[in-house]
């Protein structure tokens, strides 16, 4: 079961300020206090769901706190109590951005519904922003362009897996979508309503990692200023995606492994067990057989994990989805760069389908919005190609799925094409190429075709 909220009592009368903490200790809330203003503005980064605070504290003003609070944590909800003859200062503060307030002396039950008034009403904002942002991009399945057999047999099995409330292991080459495959097992499972929260290991530091997973207590180590909320609780209610699991260190694994089967998380520098409800899916683009036989992976986690597996194929293994994809990238980058009209020409799109990927749909995208961003007319040709592809994987016959002579006459006809729009000016074609000097002459003299051009002079 999730512990209650966390709220902070703001208040100079120590009697006063007790009283409305046990109050809400016996109503199982996790409560925090403070005497004035100060105290409380040192908690701004801490866990605090609803602030409730008096009006007036000696020479300090509730006001100010409301005012500061609500600039930087605007969706907390803050309560203002105040005695009778300051009603009016209290409506005063609800125009700065208070949710409610209330009269001293302070009615136990009054207050309890407030808050469960408030934190409802906050519960109930949070999802309709959530829906919002949802609306404003295509979620689920629609965002996985393709109708190859692979893919589709992904679809199949992801359908199955979101409707099964047990850990999911995604793997596949980086850049073949696998965050995306997550989202769409979150979205079409019971969780869909629930957060769904993502960590990628590899981008995390080895010493911050199970911070980062499981959160940590003011104090914990050295540069714990503050307690701060663990992904595992953040996701409580939905879908955790761990990507690049293969990425952990060895260390921590067992503390995962325990969080995995138990569903509770203990916090760095805490001795307070908190449950989770959390689906985990895990995503990596390394070989867990081989790190277990390499005492790199525990072998326990690697089955914890291993429940239900999804392979993503690389898209040399989908050349027929390329199309789609080129299609679908170009629309959007179009919109988002005011080109509406853009179309490929036939050579391209024989170019793009023979290309082996090695960065899979990451990179294909990446290429159709270079493509876009730097196109001078409505048609894409291979003069539009970016530079990076024209490097030496195009010659690495070990990375393409078609013959290499389909390849080579595609690159022989485009520099052809450029050496004779220059008059054989090899700086001038390699400039218009996107190409430096140096791989014009290689690929040059790799088709015999050196003496054919200029050199630039010096």
């Amino acid at each position: 079961m999730k512990p209650k909220p966390t709220i902070l009592v703001v208040e100079d009368n120590q009697n006063e300020r007790l009283a409305i903490a046990r109050l809400l200790w016996q109503d199982d809330y996790e409560v925090k206090q403070a005497e004035n203003p100060e105290q409380a503005i040192a908690q701004l980064d801490e866990p605090v769901d609803l602030v409730i605070s008096d009006l007036r504290m000696g020479d300090n003003s509730g006001v100010d706190l409301l005012r500061l609070w609500k600039s930087r944590r605007p969706a907390t909800p803050f309560v203002i109590v105040t005695a009778h003859g300051d009603v009016t200062s209290a409506v005063e503060a609800m125009k700065l951005g208070a949710d409610d307030y209330l009269t001293k002396p302070v009615n136990p039950d009054e207050l309890l519904i407030l808050i469960t008034r408030c934190l409802e009403s906050q519960r109930k904002d949070a999802t309709i922003r959530q829906l919002q942002e949802r609306l404003d991009e295509r979620l689920g399945f629609e965002k996985i362009v393709g109708r190859s057999k692979a893919i589709l047999e992904v679809f199949e099995q992801a359908r199955m897996a979101a409707q099964a409330d047990c850990t999911v292991l995604i793997t596949g080459e980086s850049g073949t979508g696998k965050e995306l495959i997550a989202e769409a097992l979150h979205q079409n499972s019971p969780r869909k309503n629930g957060p769904f929260v993502t960590i990628n290991m590899a981008a995390v530091p080895e010493h911050l990692a199970e911070s980062e997973l499981f959160g940590h207590v003011k104090g914990a180590f050295t540069g714990a200023m503050a307690a701060r909320m663990g992904r595992f609780e953040a996701a409580h209610g939905g879908t955790l995606f761990i990507d690049e699991i293969g990425d952990f260190a060895l260390q921590s694994q067992a503390k995962l492994l325990r969080v995995l089967e138990n569903h509770v998380v203990t916090p760095i520098g805490s001795n307070d067990d908190k449950q989770v409800d959390v689906r985990a899916v895990a995503a990596t683009s390394r070989h867990l057989e081989d790190l277990v036989r390499e005492n790199k992976f525990r072998e326990d986690l690697y089955y914890r994990l291993n429940v239900i597996t999804i392979h993503l194929p690389a898209l040399r293994e989908r050349t027929e989805d390329i199309p789609l994809l080129v299609g679908y990238f170009l629309k959007s980058f179009s919109e988002a760069h005011n080109k509406p009209d853009l179309e490929v020409d036939p050579a391209l799109m024989q170019f793009l389908e023979s290309f082996a990927w090695p960065g899979n749909v990451r990179q294909l995208r990446n290429t159709v919005e270079s493509m876009v961003v730097m196109a001078s007319n409505h048609r894409l040709t291979l003069d539009n190609l970016p530079a990076t592809l024209e490097s030496d994987p195009l010659l690495d016959h070990n990375r393409l799925t078609v013959s290499t002579t389909s390849l080579v006459e595609l690159q022989r006809a485009a520099v052809e094409k450029a050496l004779a729009d220059c008059n054989g000016h090899r700086t001038r074609a390699a400039e218009s190429l996107g190409i430096s000097v140096r791989t014009l002459q290689r690929k040059l003299k790799a088709w015999g075709m050196e003496r054919e051009s200029v050199v630039a002079p010096s």
